[in-house]
């Protein structure tokens, strides 16, 4: 079994944390990148702003609004990372459902991390910048 087998078809945000990434992603650094077009790319934004400030937030009312097969192999292993990490069991990387919670609610969490880095570096060059530091600096403590 590989590992899109066990994420299955979906992950959950739910309708109002799409409406934040829409909203986000029309004036996004992505927005002129058809193959960025797709909202896995702020999902993943997220989950890794969430992790890195350690702000899990659970939601209400989830629904698999984003296709597990807009990610890439890649992707899906960062998020069984994440889960690695959070739960201290190696274990739950055969539990599609618990990673895809974890990962969930840490770019639930992050995304308010993302709107304010916008609302301070605003959605182009200036963010670009921001989260190539914020990257730099978390590669440097590792």
């Amino acid at each position: 079994m590989g590992i899109r087998d066990i994420f299955g078809r979906n992950i959950n945000i739910n309708h109002e944390i799409r409406d934040r990434y829409d909203n986000i992603s029309s004036g996004f650094i992505f927005k002129d990148n058809p193959d960025l077009k797709d909202n896995k790319h702020i999902f993943m934004l997220c989950l890794a702003l969430g992790y890195k400030v350690n702000n899990r937030l659970p939601f209400k009312d989830p629904v698999g609004l984003l296709n597990v097969s807009s990610f890439s192999d890649e992707d899906l292993w960062t998020i069984a990372s994440v889960a690695v990490d959070e739960t201290e069991d190696l274990k739950v990387i055969t539990s599609g459902p618990d990673m895809k919670k974890i990962a969930s609610e840490y770019a639930h969490g992050g995304l308010a991390e993302l709107e304010q880095l916008i609302a301070d570096y605003g959605s182009d060059e200036g963010l670009e910048l921001a989260l190539e530091k914020i990257a730099t600096e978390s590669l440097g403590n590792n």
